[in-house]
């Protein structure tokens, strides 16, 4: 929810388009206005192709390649001259019966939307049959920094009021789920690869799930490196910026990603990177910095070594140009203005 009423919020901070969202939900039918925006909430899936057939709308942005049936609803409800574009929340192609929907409605869909797009990660769906092979697919960024407001008031969890302290030179932070997708056994290899370059380098895993805290523990241990390892309980999102900052590198392992929220309010707050080299960490970071690929400690070790040399101040340069909310809104907006049927954009008779 924060991802899309932030998207809307820069969408009409714009002034390139009129916004309105449609929400299906469990419970009972609402409206909210919101920043001056309407949000409408419909407890059925045809209550909701009503309502946004009511917008008399140009373009429909809709968020989730999973709710096929929703989908295919709206294909069928709305003027076919409506272009309909749907965005990859991290989710995978589905099973059989997905794909099978997907395909019947694939032709209808003017344009799909993914975090690395350019870099392979549609690439599951089109084997899938989810995407056509002609479809057009977009490169975006799926969001900004949706972290809450900072609140120096709030005196946090570790260290003094509004500071957190973070042992080691580089301290690495590593933010995410214990779990095998994650690779935190990978992140402790590559702290203990990066020891001989780096003498007091230090790994902080803030972990959000323990699945895999055990394994993790005995890695570190096995490595020699048990009191270089330091495992961290969850703090709440509005205390996440001083974690950012406190650390000096950004440590992701993941495997897969739909996009990866932690880099990027890492990068946000200025926290240099040191992260996998897939699709959607390749288009999140650019140029920025090396990436290493899934698995190999040494090329994860060389990685944080060069993070940990980067300014923060060349950080945030990057971030002001392509990670903040005006530059997510300004490319949907391209990409609506690339889908939109002409000859239907403001005609008063639809």
């Amino acid at each position: 929810m924060p991802t899309v009423t932030l998207t809307l919020d820069s969408l009409a901070a714009s002034g390139a388009v009129d916004v309105a969202a449609c929400f299906r939900t469990a419970a009972g039918a609402a409206q909210i206005e919101r920043n001056g925006i309407v949000h409408r909430f419909e407890s059925s899936d045809r209550d909701l192709v009503r309502a946004v057939r009511s917008l008399r709308p140009d373009v429909v942005h809709v968020h989730g390649l999973g709710f096929v049936t929703l989908l295919a609803r709206l294909c069928v409800g709305l003027d076919r001259r409506v272009s309909i574009v749907v965005q990859h929340h991290g989710e995978p192609p589905g099973p059989w019966r997905n794909r099978g929907l997907h395909r019947l409605v694939r032709r209808r869909i003017a344009g799909y939307l993914f975090t690395g797009a350019d870099d392979g990660q549609a690439e599951p769906f089109r084997d899938a049959g989810v995407i056509g092979p002609h479809a057009r697919v977009f490169d975006v960024l799926e969001a900004a920094s949706t972290l809450p407001p900072e609140d120096p008031e709030d005196p946090g969890d570790v260290g003094d009021v509004g500071m957190v302290s973070l042992e080691g030179s580089p301290a690495v932070l590593w933010v995410g789920r214990l779990i095998a997708g994650k690779d935190p056994l990978g992140a402790v290899d590559a702290v203990a690869a990066a020891v001989a370059q780096l003498p007091d380098v230090h790994l902080h895993m803030l972990a959000s799930d323990s699945a895999l805290a055990e394994p993790t523990v005995a890695r570190a241990a096995s490595a020699g490196i048990a009191d270089r390892v330091h495992l961290h309980p969850p703090v709440p999102a509005r205390q996440m910026h001083r974690w950012y900052r406190a650390a000096d590198v950004l440590l992701s392992t993941s495997r897969r990603e739909g996009s990866n929220y932690s880099l990027i309010e890492a990068l946000t707050y200025g926290c240099p990177p040191a992260v996998t080299d897939i699709a959607p960490h390749r288009s999140i970071t650019g140029d920025l910095a090396p990436r290493f690929a899934c698995g190999d400690a040494r090329g994860a070790a060389a990685a944080i070594a060069h993070a940990a040399g980067l300014e923060r101040a060349t950080v945030e340069s990057y971030r002001d140009a392509y990670l903040t909310w005006p530059v997510v809104a300004r490319r949907l907006v391209e990409i609506y203005r690339a889908v939109v049927t002409p000859a239907f954009r403001g005609d008063a008779s639809r």
